[in-house]
């Protein structure tokens, strides 16, 4: 007996010893993730290193010292820190820079996109690599050790129906709810939570919440009947809920913003009312009344700096929780 307890206790001491450092350095990825989601709120500022103002290198700091990992002070010194990574294996926690010399610095949160404190007009936000951000891309460097795996990763866990939402995610049950009814949908199995919401997916998911029928009538002179959200377009013009733009577009792949989604929903729920006082909508905002009902209406709070990024692209997460909220 003794024999065998002790050859437990040195199993149990391998073990520990050979706990898999790459899951070690997967939870570190996802917490450098979150972290820089926690803190996206923040405001941009040149030369700012804190929440109450970043700017790309700051902000970068900031969220890897939270993670108890230590970079220098500005961008060109963080491109000198860690290995080289090329683009196509690039992790989520990866710093990917920009320009040459280089002047921009953001994180990568996965799906070909960043995170980062862009300028005083974005803030911090979400983008793609692609486009500007793509044509300036030079290169990216890794901070977060990858190990040898000794035994199985344990994976998080997540929705059943979507793989890339963890069981925590401050959305995961607004969107775990929401799927259930058949109101929002992902694609081979994700959400993508983190990506923009299109108005064209808007309109789909506010008939599905309202139980509108699609409709085949031509509203837009850009959403032809072979737009995979035409039906619903349609649907909604005819109640008269969407008006889209004075030339007759309605722009169905274009992100939706924050300002017009309050707008849509002040006259698709009918809200009234008038709370929030946030700090970037003054009363002379075209969107104003209506933020202030959406925030009555308690559909939306804001930011912890009290703040609304009126201007700001929503997220598929954010959309989701509001119509939630909207109809629960």
């Amino acid at each position: 007996m003794r024999k065998l307890l002790t050859s437990l206790v040195a199993f149990a001491t391998v073990f520990l010893l050979f706990t898999p450092s790459s899951f070690a350095d997967q939870k570190t990825r996802n917490q450098v993730v979150d972290l820089a989601h926690k803190y996206s709120y923040a405001p941009y500022s040149y030369g700012g290193t804190s929440p109450s103002g970043f700017d790309c290198s700051g902000y970068a700091q900031y969220v890897f010292g939270k993670a108890g990992i230590s970079l220098p002070r500005t961008s060109r010194q963080q491109a000198t820190v860690g290995d080289y990574v090329s683009r196509s294996d690039l992790k989520p926690g990866d710093l990917v820079f920009f320009g040459s010399p280089i002047w921009h610095v953001g994180i990568y949160i996965g799906n070909n996109k960043m995170i980062s404190a862009e300028n005083p007009s974005d803030d911090v936000t979400v983008a793609s690599l692609s486009g500007y951000w793509g044509r300036n891309y030079s290169g990216a460097r890794r901070v977060i050790d990858d190990e040898p795996v000794e035994v199985a990763e344990t994976q998080p866990e997540t929705l059943d129906q979507f793989n890339d939402v963890q069981l925590g995610y401050w959305a995961a049950d607004q969107i775990d709810y929401m799927s259930n009814k058949g109101i929002v949908e992902g694609y081979k199995g994700q959400f993508m939570p983190t990506d923009n919401v299109t108005r064209g997916a808007v309109a789909k998911m506010l008939t599905e919440a309202l139980g509108i029928s699609p409709s085949s009538d031509k509203q837009f002179s850009d959403v032809s009947s072979s737009h995979w959200a035409s039906g619903h377009i349609n649907a909604l013009a005819e109640k008269g809920l969407i008006k889209g733009y004075e030339n007759g577009t309605f722009k169905p792949d274009a992100n939706i913003t924050r300002e017009e989604i309050a707008s849509l929903f002040h006259k698709t729920f009918d809200l009234n009312g008038s709370a929030g006082n946030f700090t970037d909508v003054d009363e002379n905002h075209w969107a104003y009344d209506q933020i202030q009902s959406m925030a009555a209406s308690s559909i939306t709070t804001g930011y912890p700096d009290n703040s609304f990024k009126p201007t700001s692209e929503a997220t598929r997460s954010e959309f989701t929780v509001f119509l939630y909220r909207a109809i629960k």
